[in-house]
Formats: C-alpha cells, sequence, structure tokens
C-alpha cells in the first residue's frame, strides 16, 4: 500500500506538503546543503535532490 495515497486527497495533506516544500526551497536558496536538509527531514538526499534539482535553484546573493 502506497503511504502517500491519500495525500492526493486530503486538501490539508496537500497544503502541508505545499508549504514544506516552500521551506525547503528556501533553505536552499539561503545556502543549506542538500544533506542538511534531508537530515532534518529524516530523509536522504537523493529524495531533495529530486524535489528541487540545485542547478535549477539560484543562491540569494547577499549584498556587501
Amino acid at each position: 500500500m502506497n503511504k502517500y495515497k491519500n495525500r492526493d486527497r486530503d486538501p490539508a495533506l496537500k497544503e502541508l506538503d505545499g508549504i514544506k516544500r516552500l521551506l525547503v526551497l528556501l533553505l536552499i536558496k539561503a545556502g543549506a546543503s542538500q544533506g542538511e536538509i534531508a537530515t532534518a527531514l529524516h530523509t536522504d538526499q537523493a529524495n531533495v535532490s529530486r524535489m528541487f534539482p540545485s542547478r535549477k535553484v539560484k543562491r540569494f546573493e547577499i549584498a556587501s
């Protein structure tokens, strides 16, 4: 049985998943590594990489 089967049906879980994705994107843009994010989410770096390929995300530029 697929553990994510109900995510497509439950609007609350879909919203939470969207919020998580936005927070992960913010962390990547701020300079956190995919490995650090994966550790915090208790998953592998490969899962984070599939969500957000790092070559497609530009990091914040810090003004001096």
